[in-house]
């Protein structure tokens, strides 16, 4: 029955399932458990074995627990978790800096945005330490968790059967909040073990009072643990207070209560039974440790000293007797309350007036001490009233805590400016700290008011740049123009403060289409920025002429877009309402040069990803776009389902989902997505209609297919639009041709020839080129729109034009070179697995009298070490080594996502289920020939 120890008595069970998912880790199949249990039931003990068992292991042992005081804290529960390892290692004390804010306003937009770029950092310092060996993260009372620790730990259990970890979440109750619920279903969903501890029995009671006391408890005493109601704290803590009064005696082999207590009049639950311990304590020995109490979890005996104005020999001496008698434990790094329950009950026992008053005392004796922001103004707002002294403090840090803990800045700034006489450096900085909190509605209404009210003239434009980003983060780009002509004009404005806004201005213009006006205001941004010495100004005003120039010169475009990020350097705003390594990577895909516009794809992802940035998706998705043209389809697919796996707050998941539904036509599978009707962006609706279009006409109704893809062509506005949808057009000819729809056929050519006037690229003539071939009939035009195709590196348009070809010889009666053209064609959709594509054209030319000798070029196997691409063959080649995910994307130029989920692809190809058996059949696959 017994098990471990005293705490562990009748949990054989238990110990030896967590054991047991220890021992699965460390083999390479990691495993999340939740372990649920009411207060006192024994978790701690429990974990406590399990840490201990983990090391022996050789596992990497990352043990704490979520705080109640620290709820609002970003990543409090995993900086709990990580606190024994800091300044061990080098990673960790890197993303440290970044969960204290470092730099943040510079690089993120939002709090949303920096806790998107802390997370990517833990998972990328979490892939590191797995691919080094396994690891154990056991997390305490993860019912206190705050949201940001809760959505790493979802993440971390990605996958989890891949890697070497043991994650176990262990809470009094779980599903208490909808991020812990969330997660809960996740687990569960995901394969985690459920444990939840029960009372002990009564024979496990009698065998923790015996190992407790050194005999077995008499008739008496039992009867006294039985209001204990099996739980094993309650238990330790009556036997703990009753044998320190002298109630309980050893006589004749069995432990039994004195006959002065009465058995059935001791009621009392562990609450009560802490109470009444608590008035039994010495008066200036409670004093201490509810001072403790009130101050947070964790033990501070210098800072607890200070409060109170106690000697702090007196404070150390109180300490040590605490961790004596078990109500204080030393875990190596921090002396923290042994149970949540203890510190809870001491708190609560302290009158609110004190408790204000120790609140106040303690934030201002730590601003004195240059303490953490966030604990400052955590008792600062619990304090009271703030002084002079305290607004100065604020003033001084409120950009650390705005990073640090946005929701309590907001909260003590708003105290801080409720006196209309408040200073105005406080107003921006509520206003910055609104913005950084995710609520612009708020933080426009506050920079209003400040501004009418006026104060410091310094502070005018920071507050005149802060209501535009207010304006443009709720969409309300002509309020920010409106908002940036009072700026350029107000004479505290700098001339390269106004060169920024007029930049800015420029980008607002031309997304709302002033494009005559934006041309005029971006040029003057320019030239003030030149003027002032500004390359920030330089680079903003360069940037609003490049997204001008997309429409229509991506050349120039392209140009001005890599000026701007050599005078933006590595400072780039996060502010910006464009990025710039996304655009750039557009013009590279708009000019045929995809494997440019891969490079800078890449490093549009890690940017996004090292600072949370907005525009990750669209990254993801551009990349996917250029890895569909190129044949790629695989990759495409990893970059897929990278962009889906995180937010999308510019809603591109539809484009994504097309993509992949594309691809799956062309194989010949169904597609996979329930795409919408309409989006709100251009360039998702043409490419969600284009694969609604390429199922329908995949079913056997071509006219269909081109009835969905006409509207689109024909709506689309200008020669712009069109020029961003044209990859669509041969799709829609072939649909057409099918109807005999000449005429449109040759419209469209014309339409195609006009748009590569304007900007010629291989690509644009080849889609061109096609168009006219079908109208015409001859087999000229396609053997041009192959040349180009080839050209533009369009391995699938190029098979289009090769069975176009074939078609066109065939119906002039050239039947040996219709097949070699069928040939050519099904050579390129093999190399893609195109299998209708192949079908299509057999099916086509069978009809044109042509039938091909040769199947055609095999396609790759679906299981076995065939079956994985180049870059899948390559990925799994570095992981087999011990690469980590973060390692192998940076010698690849992915993003850690897309490693992960190429890591996925290969397991499940290879039908192995761990990177550790993936390591292992690398290591026994012969070497080839």
């Amino acid at each position: 029955m017994g098990g471990g120890g005293p705490g562990l008595v009748d949990r054989v069970a238990e110990r030896e399932l967590l054991r047991g998912a220890a021992r699965g880790a460390v083999s390479g199949h990691g495993i999340a458990v939740l372990v649920e249990g009411g207060i006192g039931i024994g978790k701690t003990a429990l974990l406590d074995d399990l840490a201990a068992y983990c090391r022996e292991l050789g596992m990497r042992v990352l043990r704490g627990a979520a705080d109640d005081v620290d709820q609002r804290l970003p990543f409090a529960a995993v900086s709990a978790v990580a606190r024994a390892h800091q300044g061990r290692d080098e990673d960790l004390d890197r993303v440290t800096g970044l969960l204290r804010g470092r730099d943040a306003l510079t690089r993120s937009v939002t709090a949303a945005h920096h806790e998107l770029a802390v997370t990517e950092e833990l998972l990328a310092l979490a892939d590191r330490w797995l691919s080094r060996g396994p690891v154990a993260l056991i997390l305490d009372d993860a019912q206190w968790a705050d949201p940001s620790s809760v959505v790493l730990l979802h993440r971390l259990a990605h996958d989890i059967g891949q890697v070497p970890l043991l994650l176990v979440v262990c809470a009094r109750a779980l599903a208490q909040g909808e991020a812990l619920d969330g997660l809960q279903r996740g687990l569960l969903a995901g394969g985690a073990l459920e444990l939840r501890l029960d009372r002990l029995p009564e024979p496990a009671v009698v065998e923790l009072a015996a190992a407790r006391l050194g005999a077995p408890p008499g008739p008496r005493l039992r009867r006294l643990l039985g209001t204990a109601g099996g739980y094993p704290l309650y238990i330790e803590t009556l036997l703990t207070a009753y044998a320190a009064d002298g109630l309980i005696r050893v006589a004749g082999g069995h432990a039994e209560l004195s006959g002065t207590v009465d058995p059935d009049a001791v009621p009392q639950p562990l609450v009560e039974l802490a109470r009444a311990q608590a008035a039994l304590m010495p008066r200036r020995y409670r004093e201490i440790l509810q001072a403790a109490a009130v101050l947070g979890q964790t033990v501070d005996v210098a800072e607890v000293s200070a409060v109170l104005d106690e000697p702090l020999m007196a404070v150390s001496e109180v300490v040590g007797d605490a961790i004596g008698t078990g109500l204080l434990v030393d875990d190596g790094h921090c002396l923290r309350f042994r149970q949540g329950l203890t510190r809870e009950l001491l708190d609560r026992s302290v009158p609110e007036p004190v408790r204000v008053a120790l609140h106040q005392r303690a934030g201002r004796m730590l601003t004195g001490r240059d303490g953490a922001p966030e604990r400052v103004a955590a008792h600062l707002l619990a304090g009271g009233d703030l002084d002079a002294d305290d607004l100065r403090w604020l003033a001084a840090h409120a950009d650390a805590l705005t990073v640090r803990a946005p929701d309590l800045a907001v909260r003590l700034l708003q105290r801080a400016t409720a006196d209309p006489a408040a200073d105005p450096v406080l107003r921006t900085h509520l206003v910055r700290a609104l913005l950084w909190d995710g609520d612009p509605a708020q933080a426009e209404r506050v920079a209003q008011a400040a501004l009418a009210v006026g104060g410091d003239a310094a502070q005018e434009p920071d507050l005149r740049w802060l209501l535009v980003q207010a304006c443009c983060r709720q969409g309300r780009l002509r309020e920010a123009i409106d908002a940036i002509e009072p700026a350029v004009r107000s004479p505290y404005t700098s001339l390269g403060q106004a060169a920024r806004f007029r930049g800015t201005a420029a980008i607002c213009l031309f997304l709302t289409y002033r494009f005559e006006e934006a041309v005029a205001v971006a040029d003057r941004a320019v030239a003030d920025g030149e003027a002032a010495g500004d390359a920030e100004a330089i680079g903003i005003g360069c940037l609003a002429k490049a997204v001008g120039l997309a429409k229509d010169d991506m050349a120039a475009s392209l140009a001005l877009t890599e000026l701007a990020l050599s005078h933006l350097g590595h400072g780039i705003r996060p502010d910006l309402q464009v990025d710039p390594y996304v655009l750039k990577g557009i013009c590279l895909l708009e000019l045929d040069r995809l494997d440019e516009a891969a490079e800078a794809t890449a490093v549009a992802v890690r940017h996004n990803q090292r600072t949370g940035g907005v525009f990750l998706t669209t990254a993801h998705a551009v990349r996917a776009h250029v890895r569909f043209l190129q044949g790629r389809w695989d990759d495409a697919l990893a970059e897929v389902r990278s962009g889906l796996d995180g937010p999308d707050p510019l809603g591109h998941e539809p484009r994504l989902l097309a993509l992949a539904d594309l691809i799956a036509v062309h194989r010949g599978d169904p597609p996979g997505a329930e795409l919408p009707a309409d989006t709100g962006d251009t360039d998702d609706r043409y490419l969600v209609r284009w694969a609604q279009a390429l199922a329908v006409e995949a079913q056997g109704d071509p006219q269909r297919a081109a009835d969905l893809l006409r509207p689109l062509w024909a709506q689309a506005d200008g020669l712009e639009a069109r020029r961003m949808m044209y990859r669509v057009c041969p799709d829609l000819a072939r649909a057409a041709a099918a109807g005999g729809d000449h005429v449109e056929l040759r419209a469209l050519a014309d339409e195609l020839r006009v748009i590569a006037a304007v900007q010629p690229t291989p690509s644009l003539a080849g889609c061109a080129a096609y168009c006219r071939g079908l109208a015409e009939g001859g087999a000229e035009p396609m053997r041009a729109a192959v040349a180009s195709f080839r050209e533009a590196g369009w391995p699938l348009y190029e098979a289009y034009g090769h069975e176009a070809a074939a078609l066109a010889l065939a119906s002039g009666g050239d039947l040996a070179g219709a097949r070699e053209a069928l040939r050519l064609a099904l050579d390129g959709y093999g190399r893609l697995e195109a299998s209708w594509d192949m079908a299509r054209a057999r099916a086509r030319l069978r009809d044109a009298g042509v039938r091909d000798g040769a199947r055609g070029r095999r396609g790759r196997p679906k299981h076995g070490w065939d079956a994985l691409t180049d870059t899948e063959r390559t990925v799994a080649e570095l992981v087999a080594t011990g690469m980590s995910n973060p390692d192998v994307a940076a010698q690849l130029f992915l993003s850690r996502r897309t490693v992960q989920s190429h890591v996925s692809s290969i397991l499940a190809k290879l039908a192995l289920t761990s990177r550790v058996e993936l390591a292992v059949a690398a290591a026994q696959r012969p070497a080839p020939p």
